[in-house]
């Protein structure tokens, strides 16, 4: 068992780059991996997240400007080579971009990255040390890539790390913080059946909806599953209702369907994306009601 097995990313993070440590931590909620991050002599080389909201070629696009199509043929090449050569220097064989470019786009991939990674409650590690091989000119060190550093960045992610490992009951907001730049989002919650409201986000203030949209989700929720069982469709895992200019999407985050995730939107909204992410965050939430 390595040392920071078990600690939360924040403070394996701090711990590792204060060290100089070389491997891979790997995120973890309960068994399944949500992210990464590669250390190569205490610099990261690269990390990632099942939750950030933008990928690599995403950077490559709109930061380097590489045309959509030329950029999925060598995403394409690289996958017919099972990755054995990165992206980016076939990028540069090809003539799309320079190193300074690339470095550009790794960084900006890095920062949203570890930006999820660090506001994702409950999140610990499993960590595996060994040597990386990495550009050093393509390593940042851990304050450039926060995306809001402070002059003390690593007495900031002690806090958040402290802040992660006991959460507090009603002041989860962070938990939803990946859903807020989806098109078209309002607000979401996490809930029980009994309508106890267990985190809460929204977009623009909803005066006193945010004290009655738990036990209302929740009357609204129990009463589907019953009907639900009465015309033979059992445990049905998703509610919605489409409104005028406003829809909610129910998603039950539990076998025994005691716990709900729930995003309202409008019509700038579209419902697909919201399931996907809803269903992307289940073992989050799923984490997250364990310690309630």
């Amino acid at each position: 068992m390595h040392l920071f097995d078990g600690q939360p990313v924040a403070e394996a993070l701090v711990s590792a780059t204060k060290n100089q440590w070389s491997g891979v931590l790997h995120a973890l909620a309960l068994d399944e991996q949500i992210g990464m991050i590669v250390l190569r002599h205490g610099r990261i080389a690269w990390a990632v997240s099942k939750n950030q909201t933008e990928d690599f070629p995403f950077f490559l696009e709109t930061l380097g400007n590489i045309p959509q199509q030329r950029l999925k043929e060598l995403v394409e090449k690289q996958k017919s080579t099972s990755k054995a050569k990165k992206l980016g220097p076939l990028l540069e064989e090809a003539g799309l971009l320079d190193q300074a470019v690339l470095e550009k786009c790794l960084l900006a991939h890095v920062r949203s990255a570890l930006s999820s990674l660090l506001t994702t409650p409950l999140l610990v590690v499993q960590a595996h040390k060994g040597d990386i091989a990495a550009d050093t000119n393509l390593t940042f060190c851990l304050r450039d890539c926060l995306e809001n550093p402070t002059k003390d960045s690593a007495a900031s992610l002690s806090s958040l790390a402290v802040a992660n490992q006991e959460p507090v009951k009603g002041a989860n907001d962070e938990l939803l913080l990946n859903l807020a730049p989806v098109s078209g989002y309002m607000y979401s919650l996490v809930a029980n059946i009994s309508g106890e409201l267990l985190a809460f986000h929204e977009e623009d203030p909803l005066g006193d909806l945010r004290d009655t949209v738990g036990a209302t989700v929740g009357d609204w929720l129990k009463t589907s599953l019953h009907t639900a069982r009465r015309i033979g469709i059992d445990l049905p895992r998703t509610t919605f209702i489409e409104g005028v200019g406003h829809s909610l999407l129910v998603q039950v985050t539990d076998p025994e369907c005691q716990y709900f995730l729930a995003v309202a939107f409008n019509e700038a909204g579209r419902l697909g994306v919201f399931k996907t992410k809803l269903s992307s965050m289940i073992p989050l939430v799923r984490t997250f009601t364990d310690t309630q």
